[in-house]
């Protein structure tokens, strides 16, 4: 940086986070497109060009997009808590934009956005009401906010054996993180959990969230086993699931799998699979993804293996999942203890959220949202909230429950000012969760049917 210290630049400071379990090579593809579509204005940091085709160090530009990978949550530290994840990651961005602006004097943080996939979402949405309790966007203008596949309203209620499985387990094996994904925690003392507390419009983090020029929410329409429909797109109405044989799909131009309208084609109540059909319809992606189609003997090694492999993955994985569980306690055990004799940004949020709830009534305005719509999909080539859809589209049937606070949420959600929502329509397949971000294209071939969502988030990123 020391070779532009002549230069002034106005620095754009784009963080990306990645999910549960996850690490900052999940999110590679989406910033190699990123970077490839904005040519020299983007930069990562700390580790040369995202798409390692630029020098490292400050760019010869007047303004420019630095992406920052989030470092601090990788793997089961993921399991502490949405709420010390996301100061672990303010404290991170507030390490990287001192970094950036001590070079120079002429080098300023003057733009802010976010990127959030899966749990990183909701991260995001903690971590910019840290950055808004500590004055951080007086200076600083917050851009994009960008969910992709998050669970926004925790996770619902899914009567599928899937479903059913993670909720059993999901709440008890994934620490702190599994109780705030099911709504089970006490978020400050407030009787609440996290997630009620930060749809509340007269939260800091509504607020917060609401402050930004663009709010993109990216959610898979159908095949999403992690997050459903109903929590990624903040909706009330599985509509797709049962439907999906008779549901005709229009793209967005030139971004597909990116949904502009669709339509119900029969009216008919649709059929009810045999478990033969149901077996059948996954044949268009191998059953064993990449490792079928891997050359002579390592194919037929594999066939063979994989019977005894299975079941001891099987019987391991709650043993993992469990020891993981106690370390992330013992591990925000100690956090608490070093946060003791200073307040921590949490202890903060906590204050500030209270003495603002304390001058809200919200029990009148809950009858006015009670008759309120909740929005669909926003075509962004109309600029609306409210996917086009056929008149006289039948409701799916498909179980899915939403608790009453989840539907306030959802309807508080809705109302933010910039909030703009893309669907995804990824099918066949057996889970889009990956696929939507393109999460391991360079393993699995498949994943590249979600390059359309990046690069319609990318070409849709205001600079």
């Amino acid at each position: 940086m020391s070779a532009h210290e002549d230069i002034n630049a106005n620095v754009h400071l784009h963080v990306l986070m990645h999910g549960l379990w996850g690490t900052t090579n999940h999110l590679e593809s989406a910033a190699r497109v990123f970077s490839a579509r904005h040519g020299n204005s983007s930069q990562k940091l700390g580790g040369g060009s995202a798409s390692d085709s630029q020098d490292s160090g400050l760019l010869d530009a007047s303004e420019h997009v630095q992406l920052l990978p989030v470092t601090v949550n990788q793997g089961t530290k993921t399991y502490d808590g949405i709420d010390w994840g996301a100061e672990r990651a303010a404290k991170e961005i507030l390490e990287a934009v001192h970094q950036i602006e001590k070079e120079s004097k002429q080098i300023r943080v003057t733009k802010f956005s976010i990127t959030g996939y899966s749990l990183g979402g909701l991260y995001a949405r903690y971590v910019i009401a840290i950055l808004h309790a500590t004055g951080f966007f007086v200076n600083i203008q917050p851009l994009n906010f960008v969910t992709i596949a998050t669970p926004h309203l925790g996770m619902p209620r899914v009567h599928t054996l899937f479903g059913r499985i993670s909720r059993s387990l999901g709440r008890f094996m994934l620490g702190n993180t599994g109780r705030q994904l099911f709504a089970l925690d006490d978020w400050g003392g407030t009787g609440r959990p996290w997630l009620e507390v930060a749809a509340d419009k007269g939260s800091v983090f509504w607020k917060a969230l609401n402050a930004f020029k663009r709010i993109d929410i990216y959610a898979n329409a159908v095949n999403d086993l992690m997050v459903p429909y109903v929590t990624g797109a903040f909706e009330d109405n599985e509509q797709f699931t049962k439907m999906i044989a008779q549901i005709q799909v229009e793209f967005e131009p030139g971004y597909e799998p990116v949904l502009k309208s669709w339509s119900v084609l029969d009216q008919s109540p649709p059929k009810n699979l045999s478990f033969k059909e149901h077996i059948e319809s996954w044949k268009p992606q191998p059953f064993l993804g990449p490792f079928i189609q891997w050359n002579f003997p390592y194919n037929v090694i594999l066939m063979g293996i994989l019977p005894i492999t299975l079941s001891m993955v099987s019987l391991s994985l709650p043993f993992v999942y469990l020891s993981s569980s106690r370390a992330s306690r013992r591990r925000v055990s100690v956090l608490q203890k070093e946060m003791h004799a200073e307040e921590s940004f949490i202890e903060r949020m906590k204050s500030f959220t209270a003495s603002i709830g304390e001058q809200i009534e919200e029990v009148a305005e809950d009858v006015v949202e009670q008759t309120l719509p909740l929005s669909g999909c926003s075509s962004a080539e109309a600029n609306t909230k409210t996917l086009t859809q056929a008149p006289g589209s039948s409701k799916s049937k498909i179980r899915v429950e939403l608790s009453p606070s989840q539907r306030k949420m959802a309807r508080n959600l809705n109302q933010l000012a910039n909030l703009q929502k893309h669907l995804v329509w990824i099918h066949p397949t057996r889970n889009s969760h990956a696929a939507i971000i393109c999460r391991e294209e360079l393993q699995i071939p498949g994943h590249k049917v979600g390059r359309g969502v990046l690069e319609h988030w990318t070409d849709h990123f205001a600079l």
